[in-house]
């Protein structure tokens, strides 16, 4: 079934779903550990995380919330989902007003309490002098190493 769906709409759907998964906890505690992912966006701010999203921040995951969401089985969903959507590019949005989406992520059986537990762990790695800038490359080099892999395979 297509939807048309305003650019607004796609950027609150995106939200909408990360923190029905519990992502948003993963966020709150790699902003409260002195990271982020998105250092230097003019937008981001200290202990607030983004005042200002768009189609191309939403759709854009860190390499903890990849690992995440390929550990709750929604990450190919969210790629799936985010690749209907033209206009993405580093930190800009040209994305048009409406968007045409035949294909919108499921979440049905997932709940919070995964991102929330992750969030903990997160928060005792960085109460134990862990790097999260380096864990969050390398969780990010460790995605595209295994879909370089299985795009390999095929």
């Amino acid at each position: 079934m297509n939807s048309k769906v305003s650019r607004e709409e796609l950027i609150e759907y995106g939200i909408n779903v990360l923190r029905t998964v519990g992502a948003h906890y993963v966020c709150d505690a790699c902003i409260k550990g002195g990271n982020s992912c998105c250092s230097k966006c003019e937008h981001l701010e200290d202990g607030i995380g983004c005042t200002k999203r768009n189609t191309a921040c939403t759709a854009w995951l860190c390499g903890i919330q990849k690992f995440f969401l390929q550990n709750i089985g929604l990450m190919s969903q969210w790629e799936r989902f985010w690749s209907q959507v033209p206009g993405r590019y580093f930190r800009e949005d040209e994305t048009p007003d409406y968007v045409t989406i035949e294909h919108f992520i499921n979440t049905e059986g997932i709940d919070e309490k995964k991102g929330r537990l992750l969030a903990e762990k997160i928060s005792v790695y960085v109460q134990k002098g862990g790097d999260l800038g380096r864990l969050e490359i390398h969780l990010n080099n460790r995605y595209i190493f295994k879909k370089f892999e299985s795009e390999k395979l095929k």
